[in-house]
Order: C-alpha cells, then structure tokens, then sequence
C-alpha cells in the first residue's frame, strides 16, 4: 500500500498520488483561482488563540479559542500563488479553470484539524525561520489557559473527532506540554507534535505515548550522535508497548546539503534496528522568508539546483510506514 497521502483527479479522470512535499518540490501546489475546504478542515490557532481558517489564513478570522470561535462550512477560492502549509496541501480543493490539467486535490484521511501555535519560545535560531516564530522569551501564555482553551473547543465539538497539532517554537518547551497531550487524548482525539527533538531521550520516549512526532532535523543546529540516540530511544518503546502514534523524521535540506543527509540517513539505518520500518523519514524542502523575515514567502529557498529539486521530488518520502 502506497504511504502517499494526496489524491490528484487529472480532467481524463486519471487518478495519480502524492506526498505532501512531493507536490510542493514539483509546483504542483499552485491552486491560485482553486475553491478550497481550508476552513472547513484546517484550523490555525496562534499564541494568543486566535483561530482562522487555514495556516494561509485564506479562511478568514473564525474567533478565540478562550472566547467564541466558529467552525466555517463554507469554501474559499485561493488567493495565494503556491499552498506552502502541509496541512492546508492535504484539504480538498477544486479547480474552477476548465482548462486546468487537474480538477482536484483531496486528502486520503480527509478530517477536522487543529495547528496551535503553541509558543515562540525555542531553543533553536535557524536561519531559515522567521523572526516573529522563534526567540527566547518566557511564553506568552500559561499551562492552566490552555486547558481552559481546551475545555472550550471540546465543548464546542461536542464530542466530533479532530487532531490537534502543536508547533512553535519547540512546543515541548511549554510548560505541563505532556498533561495538555493527554487531556486531548482523553477527548479521544490525536495529537501531532512537531518538535526539533532536543529534549531528553527520557522525555520523547514518555512523549511518543499521547502524541505522534514530527521531528525537523536542522544541520546548523542539532548534535548527531544525540539525535540518533533520541529517535533509536522512541522507536524502542514504540515497539516495546505497541503504541500507534508514529513518529517522522524531516531532515530540512538546504541547497547544496544533501550529501549531509546521505550521511546522516546511513547511521540512522545502521544504528537503529528495522529503521525504515519504524520512522516516516522524508527529505524537506525550505521556503524562503518575506523580505523583513517576519514570516515565510510563498517561493521555495533559492539556489535548488534542478538536479536536487528532482531528488527531492523523488525523495520526498524515503519510507512507506
């Protein structure tokens, strides 16, 4: 079974899939003009709560999560040249040219999604992150309004399923971050953490219990060896109890890194039993940052040779789990 997670409907009625990344390294996510679900099914919060509809905020201002909030039913047409968010990728979207080579997009596992913007606060300065999503001041927000928050959307859902997923900053930096994975497990929904997996080898293997993890390898700022030992530590007690939540490793490739990588996904193999079977492992393209680095373009970071954007469209998954 294809691990592919998008669906393309071309005009002839041919049906063709998709990873995420696969898309974006092929342009292929330039839905400009399109009529899009992003706010039926993708729902940014931010670190003051404020919802809206789709990272891309296409959606439109939907409320606070501490406060009143809406679910949209209504559809939107795209406003942007490229789709950069992997969430707002995966929604259905329709094109209204009767001309175009495709006439949709949809996701296999089509459901209602939460990304919270948890904390600025990060461990980490890559220089490929905007300045307004990452520095080293104290949390915006506490432990005890994100369970209010919390409380008010389960109230608000009244029992429909969702997964909620938590970025930054490093989110597992905030403060009780396992106990508020819990409580939403306890709702009966998932939790998709994206992290840069610094924190202890102890602290990632209790993690991987309530949450699937995402973790971003980044070159200029992670220690190997640690890395290794951390990600061999979570697919050790993955297998030990059985656990669903899975986790993926997303190496950040920056032009001209790739060699790096080959390096890196060689030991992962070598020092951890059954690897591919274990990690969702896949090669990122970057996006570049606007002009006063305040947030992400919607063009991929310059200097990708056509050689390493073919690779990377290729690569964009290097394992089925």
């Amino acid at each position: 079974m294809s691990g592919k997670t998008i669906i393309g409907t071309k005009r002839d009625g041919t049906i063709e899939e998709f990873y995420p990344q696969e898309l974006r390294a092929s342009k292929l996510n330039a839905w400009k003009g399109w009529s899009c679900s992003v706010g039926q099914y993708n729902i940014a919060i931010s670190e003051s709560g404020d919802m809206k509809g789709g990272d891309c905020g296409v959606g439109g201002y939907l409320g606070n999560i501490y406060e009143e909030f809406r679910i949209p039913t209504e559809w939107h047409v795209c406003t942007l040249d490229y789709c950069s968010c992997f969430f707002d990728i995966g929604v259905p979207k329709r094109s209204l040219n009767p001309k175009s080579e495709y006439v949709e997009f949809t996701s296999k596992e089509v459901d209602l999604k939460f990304e919270w913007f948890l904390s600025a606060k990060c461990n980490y300065a890559c220089t490929y992150c905007p300045d307004s999503y990452h520095n080293k001041l104290p949390h915006k927000n506490s432990s005890a309004q994100v369970f209010k928050g919390l409380s008010n959307l389960f109230e608000k859902l009244n029992g429909r399923s969702f997964t909620m997923s938590f970025w930054g900053g490093e989110p597992t930096l905030f403060p009780d971050y396992i106990p508020i994975c819990k409580k939403i497990n306890d709702y009966g929904a998932r939790v998709f953490t994206t992290t840069n997996g610094s924190r202890s080898a102890k602290y990632l293997a209790e993690l991987i219990h309530h949450s699937c993890l995402s973790i971003s390898v980044h070159e200029d700022s992670y220690d190997q060896d640690r890395m290794i030992n951390n990600i061999k530590a979570i697919v050790t007690e993955t297998k030990k109890h059985n656990l669903k939540n899975w986790v993926m490793v997303r190496c950040m490739a920056q032009p001209g890194k790739l060699q790096h990588w080959k390096g890196f996904i060689e030991k992962l193999n070598k020092e951890i039993p059954n690897f591919k079977e274990s990690v969702k492992l896949t090669l990122n393209t970057l996006v570049e940052l606007s002009p006063d680095k305040s947030d992400w373009s919607e063009d991929l970071l310059a200097g990708y040779t056509d050689k390493e954007l073919a690779l990377l469209k290729k690569f964009g998954r290097l394992t089925d789990v």
